[in-house]
């Protein structure tokens, strides 16, 4: 997403744009788990005159793969978010992880409308680069986006993160798997949870250990991880489905009903898992 107009925006027009789906990369927000990158991939929208705030998010339909059929096999990210998925659909269905077919998952159900996951992000705009072209060119003539300071101050404190959380609050979805470590300040302020108790959980398939910081408020579990990328992220395969593993026990049969050939109702499975007396805040600062 870049400016390619010579349209000027104001901070107001900007601030209303972003306060909506823009930015968010699919599936239906209905969906019982949601997960949440700082950043949108970058093949979201350009930023260009007139700036319509988007009411609803783009699920992946026939027609969207159809368009994206030649680039969705380089979407390493969304790829390794199916395979979290289809580990997931394995523990609840009780079935070997390794009939968990997440290829099949990505082609076919992954934020389809209707489906058992929904995709969002912090902030609406790609992160650093616009392709190979720097954040300050990208964005050239655009005061209320240039330094890049200024847009995420925006975003923090306008209508972004409160339209992150007043749809949270609406559709209440069972799981929140926020990626980024990095981040999860700016998660703890758009999810209004400063307040709000946390656990930690080792997550240690074989010899990777990776720790989960989690928190429960207000009928949601945020499950906040390393990203999915880079050195120290969720790379593997050990780890993806070692973390579906871990989310499956807040899902039920009927989560994945739309996914097809799975169809039967379970009942549903509420964990309880008691949250020690330290805040959260104070939980991110030890870490």
């Amino acid at each position: 997403m870049e400016a390619r107009d010579k349209t000027v925006f104001t901070a107001e027009q900007l601030d209303a744009y972003f306060a909506s789906y823009v930015g968010m990369e699919g599936g239906d927000p209905a969906a019982p788990v949601w997960f949440c990158d700082a950043t949108p991939h970058t093949w979201a929208e350009a930023l260009a005159a007139p700036l319509v705030p988007r009411a609803e998010p783009t699920a992946w339909d026939s027609d969207f793969r159809a368009r994206h059929h030649d680039v969705m096999q380089r979407w390493q990210s969304h790829q390794k978010i199916a395979r979290i998925m289809a580990s997931a659909r394995a523990e609840v269905f009780r079935r070997p992880q390794s009939e968990c077919d997440w290829q099949h998952y990505f082609d076919t159900h992954l934020f389809a409308p209707g489906g058992a996951e929904f995709k969002m992000s912090l902030f609406p705009l790609p992160a650093n680069h616009i392709g190979s072209v720097p954040w300050s060119q990208a964005f050239r003539g655009q005061p209320a986006l240039v330094p890049k300071r200024r847009y995420l101050d925006l975003c923090r404190n306008g209508g972004r993160f409160r339209f992150v959380a007043d749809t949270r609050r609406r559709w209440k979805p069972k799981l929140v798997v926020c990626f980024g470590e990095r981040h999860r300040e700016d998660f703890v302020q758009a999810f209004g949870l400063g307040h709000v108790h946390a656990s930690e959980h080792v997550l240690q398939p074989a010899d990777q250990a990776k720790t989960l910081y989690m928190v429960e408020h207000d009928n949601t579990t945020w499950i906040m991880c390393a990203a999915l990328a880079g050195a120290a992220g969720m790379t593997s395969d050990v780890l993806l489905d070692a973390l579906g593993a871990f989310i499956a026990p807040w899902l039920e049969q009927a989560d994945f009903a739309r996914c097809g050939g799975h169809c039967g109702r379970a009942a549903a499975v509420s964990p309880q898992r008691r949250l020690p007396e330290s805040s959260w805040l104070g939980a991110l600062r030890a870490a």
